[in-house]
């Protein structure tokens, strides 16, 4: 009896190595229960697709294959628009850069700034001053007097 035994008990690990190492044949793949995801590639996917998708639902909640490939699709998406979205404002503060630089170059030359092509002609006759007129402030114990005088 315990030779018996002892046989049974090699044939049951012989079998449990052969089937470790992968001689024992493979289980076969089963198709899902579920019908695929209607949402477009990750690229495309705009706020819409994620108001339309309707995910499925299990006997104990929503089947954590569709919601996994959901937020996956949706973590790339958004990442990919960052990544743009990084690129472009890269881009535009190069360009504001590169102007501001520019600007820099253009004032900073040995005239001193850009002038227009034409001088302003001097006018013919010296401009004349009117006389001055002087004004004086006199105070006294009901307020302050204000006199202007003209010069003589």
């Amino acid at each position: 009896m315990l030779v018996v035994l002892a046989i049974a008990a090699l044939a049951i690990l012989t079998c449990v190595v052969l089937v470790s190492l992968g001689r024992g044949g493979e289980l076969t793949e089963f198709p899902p229960d579920v019908p695929p995801l209607n949402l477009p590639e990750p690229g495309q996917l705009a706020a819409a697709d994620f108001m339309a998708l309707q995910l499925p639902v299990n006997l104990v909640g929503y089947h954590t294959a569709s919601v996994d490939e959901t937020l996956r699709r949706a973590a790339t998406a958004l990442s990919a628009r960052d990544t743009r979205i990084a690129v472009l404002e890269q881009r535009v503060s190069e360009l504001l850069a590169s102007r501001l630089q520019a600007r820099q170059e253009v004032y900073a030359g040995p005239n001193g700034g850009p002038r227009t092509e034409h001088e302003p002609e001097a006018p013919e006759q010296p401009l004349v001053l009117e006389e001055e007129i002087v004004e004086t402030m006199t105070v006294d114990s009901k307020g302050v007097e204000l006199k202007t005088e003209e010069p003589e």
